[in-house]
């Protein structure tokens, strides 16, 4: 097994709220009455979770890879199981007790789109001994409430068995930039983020404010990691290999506007290509591809391109990514 996936998963609802005229946009903000009763169209049921997308991506993109998660014996656990399941993804369950299951309600906008999510609390674990086949990689992504735990056993099982560690911390992570966090940091290989979140993890680890891109990325660099990956919206992406070089690549337009999992498929697809021993510049490439394939449709996994997708439309889209 190349890679171990550890993280959550989620049913995602998405919800049409395109030019309703029950709600208005300003500032940035989507405000309605309260009491009202607002009709909806359902675009699409489908799964997300950073952990699912990525280890969807991998599996797609022709990587062996298993999913460890948290799910329960709820409806939307089992929807869950059964599309992972069909999608050859191989799962390792932590089973959740609780009567509610994972849930995103993402609301589509013109403009953007805004998501509600849920994730059952509880205390997540990490069991080593379910693990049947040692990975040459843990991609270790979001884990809901209480996630520490499970945390500092991946850690240690990461570091006891010399398993490079790639991090890509979720929105419970970066709530919480704890002593857990920073372990996660320092003991990691790779680091895939945002540039919000590559912004935040600076500031905390270092207590400066750095504006400067290079300088951002330079700063992250030393506290270990021997790659960085940085997506930037509509500005590209960036990269830093283990020697201190820094690639920027720019994106393309899609075809839709779909953003959910877009980050999750660009990493993936990143990492896909790194396994296969291919440089930084065209790991960036693919990522770029992957990503835009996910915007232009509806639902985290359904844009992601298979490896036939891939290798057709890098051979075809001329897409460099350059240093900086």
């Amino acid at each position: 097994m190349k890679v171990l996936v550890i993280g959550s998963s989620l049913f995602d609802a998405i919800i049409s709220l395109e030019n309703n005229s029950h709600i208005t946009i300003s500032d940035n903000k989507a405000s309605f009455a309260l009491g009202d009763k607002i009709p909806i169209d359902i675009k699409a049921f489908s799964i997300g979770g950073n952990g699912a997308n990525v280890a969807s991506t991998l599996r797609k993109l022709g990587v062996t890879n298993a999913f460890y998660t948290y799910i329960g014996q709820d409806a939307l656990s089992q929807f869950i199981e059964k599309q992972l399941s069909k999608e050859g993804i191989k799962i390792y369950r932590e089973d959740v007790d609780s009567k509610d299951g994972p849930l995103s309600l993402i609301f589509d906008f013109v403009q953007d789109r805004t998501i509600f999510s849920h994730h059952p609390e509880h205390d997540h674990n990490f069991d080593e001994n379910k693990i049947e086949e040692k990975p040459e990689i843990i991609f270790l992504t979001s884990v809901g409430k209480r996630w520490e735990g499970a945390y500092e056993k991946v850690l240690d099982y990461a570091n006891r068995e010399g398993i490079p560690v790639a991090y890509s911390p979720g929105s419970a992570q970066m709530k919480d930039i704890n002593e857990t966090f920073i372990k996660a940091v320092h003991q990691s290989k790779m680091l895939f983020c945002n540039m919000e979140e590559a912004r935040i993890i600076s500031q905390k680890l270092s207590g400066n404010q750095i504006d400067d891109v290079k300088e951002l990325l330079l700063n992250l660099k030393n506290y270990g990691f021997d790659l960085i990956s940085v997506t930037d919206g509509q500005n590209g992406a960036y990269a830093v290999e283990s020697d201190g070089k820094i690639y920027k690549i720019g994106t393309l337009n899609p075809d839709g506007h779909e953003k959910t999992g877009a980050g999750d498929a660009y990493a993936g697809a990143f990492l896909a290509s790194l396994t296969k021993g291919m440089s930084v510049a065209e790991c960036m490439k693919r990522g770029v591809l992957n990503s835009i394939g996910v915007m232009s449709h509806i639902g985290a996994h359904t844009g992601q391109l298979t490896e036939e997708e891939m290798e057709h439309k890098a051979s075809e889209i001329e897409l460099v990514a350059t240093q900086i």
